[in-house]
């Protein structure tokens, strides 16, 4: 079962997730991390907006109201994508088609994490933009969003290497670890700068 991200109570999600059913899963379970940073960057733009409105506003709004929606839109596609590895395994094993449908299967269950992972790194940088305008009283709200940011894009690479080193293809395998690599260093690069402003700007003032 597929979730459906309009109208599942985020209980029923949990317990789904709970359960010894196949999917959701970590890859689904990243994005929504994904997601729920994607929400707390908006609403601290949201506060600001109320309080002092900028010319910026609107922008971030529709930036993180964007990220948010497609963060939720990957968790989907990562059940699906692992629901697809699923019926592919279940192929004969003498079925000429089943390394083909396998092979296919694994590339997109490695695309959909890898995909969640830039975005990650493009809600990094929406955050570090978003930053100024929070007050020192909820600027925490965009370290929590880093934070869970960056967990959306570590676990989401995690996903991304279970699938790759099953993939048959030398050099697909090669080009996603490159990729994973750039992203797992430009992740934690973006996460470590605005968590350390996120920190001066919480220091106690003299």
């Amino acid at each position: 079962m597929n979730a459906d991200w309009t109208s599942e109570p985020l209980r029923d999600y949990l317990l789904r997730l709970g359960s010894a059913a196949p999917t959701p899963g970590g890859g689904s379970a990243a994005a929504l991390a994904g997601a729920l940073a994607a929400a707390l960057g908006r609403m601290v733009v949201s506060v600001a907006q109320e309080k002092s409105p900028h010319p910026d506003h609107a922008r971030l709004l529709a930036a993180f109201s964007s990220q948010r929606d497609g963060f939720l839109r990957l968790a989907a596609d990562d059940e699906r994508a692992f629901d697809a590895v699923m019926a592919a395994l279940r192929l004969a094993k003498d079925d000429a088609a089943r390394p083909a449908a396998l092979e296919a299967a694994l590339v997109g269950a490695a695309d959909v994490p890898l995909r969640a992972a830039a975005s990650c790194l493009s809600l990094l940088e929406t955050l570090r933009e978003a930053e100024p305008h929070a007050s020192r009283a909820i600027v925490s709200d965009i370290g929590a969003a880093a934070h869970l940011a960056l967990a959306c894009l570590s676990s989401s690479l995690l996903n991304v290497r279970v699938n790759e080193r099953s993939i048959k293809d030398g050099a697909l395998q090669s080009r996603l670890a490159s990729q994973s690599e750039k992203l797992r260093a430009a992740g934690e690069e973006a996460h470590r700068a605005l968590t350390a402003r996120v920190a001066e700007r919480l220091a106690p003032r003299p």
